[in-house]
Parts: structure tokens; C-alpha cells; sequence
């Protein structure tokens, strides 16, 4: 990484962009156009406004005079540092070590942003793109792309391109899908009493203790249906596989009350042969069967349903750039299917083929404690970039 790159990333990292408070969007919007700027890359921005926030998305535009564009998706939203005290380096700096850049978003997704405004200087430059391009860098991706890559392909600003790179994924391994999702929650209701006189109520985590044995049945099932398109490499199974995960457990409010009711939410990954409502079905009735085994009073709430999605593999562009992964990257690199969603669903759903590839090494600790991303991967993907747009 050269100065003007890591002074990029740096002023990224230092804002805290975290989806859940949505602070320093418009700050960091700046600093994103100012950059681009510099790049030498035309500017607009989509202002998605929610619930009075601003939430701007900047187009980053490179004019090839060509007649194709291709679409490059990135995100300035990071999940919260969580604990900070637990950080051996500060989150909201820029920490480098060797070969390793510390610090929220680093690679998920700043560092992302940084090498594709990076790839577009270089084209400039050069003067050696025969693509358009259309960098999209957006807020809201954490938290699902409502108001970010959604908003700017469904919502009024209708950006198209012939293909698109989710610049949000792995460097060991082009993904050319992402699972779907279904998550919800399963309530048990018990009777709230005082906790003195345990016999005369019925405790609602005690009676959850059944349902989740049985939830972790569910699970087993799961885990047994298969897809037919691979996993990313190093997974337990070779092809995509259903996943069902309870997530968070709550219940009571005192020591000394019997709690009358708990919540048991669940994240449900599904295949991209199933759809949503099919495996929410499958769910219901799990949890029906649960009611009338136990006598447990047992329901089943859904706040997401997500399609998977899967690109053609035989599309030209997707061959073009698995060719220009193997000529600067990794000559071996494979295609896989993401195991979690990402915002390629968006493009294909357009009808606009698409792929992911980015920095995001598993051990990167993205979305945990010390995140970091390696500058060797930062470099990948950047050259890949260049290489893709001067080939493609």
C-alpha cells in the first residue's frame, strides 16, 4: 500500500460508521468523495435519508468511452467495536504491523473501498480501461442494504451496469452466490409468579430447556441438506449445506420472579434451491409438532426472510475475471458459494450477473476483536481490479 492509499484507509478507519448508530455517515461520505476526487473519478451522490438520517451513496464514476460498465459494490458501515477494552490496538485507528493493517473496517469493507478507488486511479492513469465503471460505496450494508446497494438499484436512482463485483468477499475464492436467509424467534410462554413458590408457576426457562433439545434436532436436519455448488475452501463439507443457529436467549427480569415468558431467536441459513417461505414452513411446522409432543405452549415468529442467490457461471465476465484472479492472484483460486448473504443478490435479482471477491481472509476477525486485513491481500485484489478492467 503506497501513502495516498493508506492515508485513505487511515481517515476511513478513524470515523466510527457503526450500522447501529449510523454516526459519521455524511463524515465519512466526504472523505469518500474527496478522495475520488483525487482519483481523478466523477461524483454523485444519493442521499437514501431515513428516519431523518443521512445516508449517502457515492457513485464513483470512470468514463472509459466505453459502451459496457461494470458495477463495483462496497459498504463504509462496520459493525460496532463491542467491548474496546478487549482491543489490544485502538478500533478507530489505523494500526500498521508488518504486513497487517488494525482497525475497524479495515477489511470489512474500508479496505475494500480503498482498493477499488486505488484499481480506478491506476486505470486513469494509465488510460488502460476498456470498461466503464461505477463504484458504488454505500452505508446500511450491515444491516441489509435497505438504504444502500438496494436503494441505489431498486430505489429511484435505478443504477445498471452489464456485471457486477461485490468487492466484499474472500481473496481464496471468487464467490458466485451467497446462502439465503430466514431468522425469527421462538417464543415459550410459561406463568410469571413469585419465585418462593416455584411449584404453583411455571417457569418459562425451564420449559425452554425441551424446545431447544428439540430446536437442536432441527439443526441435525439441517445440516443434512445439501447444495449442489460449492462451499468456500476449507469448509467441513464440500458443497453448501443448511445451517441453523439459536442465537440469542432471553428471559426474566428478577431474581426473585418466575418468568412467565422466553425468547429463543434463531438464524436459519438456507440453500439456493429452497426458497424463504419453504423453509419458514418447514420451521412452522417443526415448532407445531414441538407444541403437541411437549405440551409446551410453543410459537414461531419471522423478522427475515432473505433469497440465496447464484450467478451463471458460464457468463463471459465471470469467466473474465476468475482468468484475471488467476493471472495476478492465485492461479489455483476456485469458485464457492458464500455461506453468508452479501449484496450480489441485489444485482442478480436486476437481472445483472455478478461476483464477490475482496480481502476478507477468515481469520481476519472482521465483525470481532482486532480486525485486521493483510496487505499482501489488499494488493490482490487491487491488481485483479486493474487487471479485469484492462482484459475484460
Amino acid at each position: 500500500m503506497d501513502d495516498w492509499e493508506l492515508g485513505f484507509l487511515r481517515a476511513l478507519v478513524e470515523l466510527d460508521t457503526n450500522s447501529e448508530e449510523k454516526r459519521n455517515y455524511s463524515e465519512c461520505s466526504n472523505v469518500v468523495m474527496e478522495k475520488c476526487k483525487e482519483a481523478g473519478l466523477e461524483i454523485r451522490v444519493f442521499d437514501s435519508k431515513h428516519d431523518g438520517i443521512p445516508q449517502p451513496n457515492v457513485v464513483a464514476e470512470l468514463d472509459a468511452d466505453s459502451d459496457r460498465t461494470v458495477l463495483l459494490a462496497t459498504h463504509y458501515d462496520v459493525v460496532p467495536a463491542g467491548e474496546e477494552d478487549q482491543w489490544t490496538r485502538p478500533p478507530f485507528e489505523l494500526t500498521t504491523e508488518k504486513d497487517r493493517v488494525y482497525g475497524r473496517g479495515t477489511t470489512d469493507n474500508k479496505g475494500n473501498i480503498v482498493a477499488a478507488v486505488s484499481a480506478a486511479r491506476t486505470l486513469l492513469e494509465q488510460e488502460s480501461a476498456k470498461v466503464n465503471w461505477k463504484i458504488l460505496i454505500s452505508p446500511n450494508e450491515e444491516i441489509g442494504g435497505e438504504w444502500g446497494i438496494d436503494y441505489l438499484i431498486n430505489g429511484p436512482p435505478k443504477i445498471r451496469g452489464d456485471f457486477g463485483i461485490v468487492v466484499d468477499s474472500s481473496p481464496n475464492y471468487i464467490s458466485i452466490g451467497a446462502s439465503g436467509i430466514v431468522a425469527g424467534t421462538v417464543t415459550v410462554t410459561g406463568t410469571q409468579g413469585h419465585a418462593g413458590m416455584p411449584f404453583a408457576f411455571t417457569n418459562a426457562i425451564h420449559i425452554s430447556i425441551p424446545v431447544m433439545n428439540a430446536l437442536l434436532r432441527f439443526a441435525d436436519l439441517r445440516r443434512k441438506v445439501s447444495s449442489q455448488y460449492p462451499a468456500p475452501p476449507e469448509s467441513p463439507f464440500r458443497n453448501l449445506w443448511g445451517r441453523f443457529s439459536m442465537t440469542v436467549f432471553r428471559a426474566g427480569s428478577k431474581t426473585n420472579i418466575i418468568p412467565g415468558k422466553a425468547e429463543i431467536s434463531f438464524d436459519c441459513r438456507i440453500i439456493p434451491e429452497e426458497s424463504p417461505d419453504e423453509v419458514a414452513n418447514q420451521i412452522s411446522e417443526f415448532v407445531r409438532d414441538t407444541r403437541e409432543e411437549t405440551g409446551i405452549q410453543v410459537d414461531v415468529s419471522f423478522v427475515t426472510k432473505a433469497n440465496s442467490w447464484v450467478s451463471d457461471t458460464e457468463n463471459p465476465y465471470t469467466k473474465a475475471f476468475q482468468e484475471s484472479v488467476k493471472s495476478v492472484a492465485d492461479e489455483t483460486v476456485p469458485l464457492a458459494a458464500d455461506l453468508g448473504g452479501n449484496d450480489g443478490s441485489f444485482f442478480v435479482n436486476a437481472g445483472i450477473p455478478a461476483v464477490c471477491y475482496g480481502t476478507i481472509a477468515r481469520d481476519n476477525n472482521y465483525h470481532g476483536i482486532d480486525e485486521f486485513m493483510r496487505i499482501d491481500d489488499f494488493d490482490k485484489v487491487k491488481k485483479a481490479l486493474i487487471h479485469f478492467a484492462e482484459t475484460c
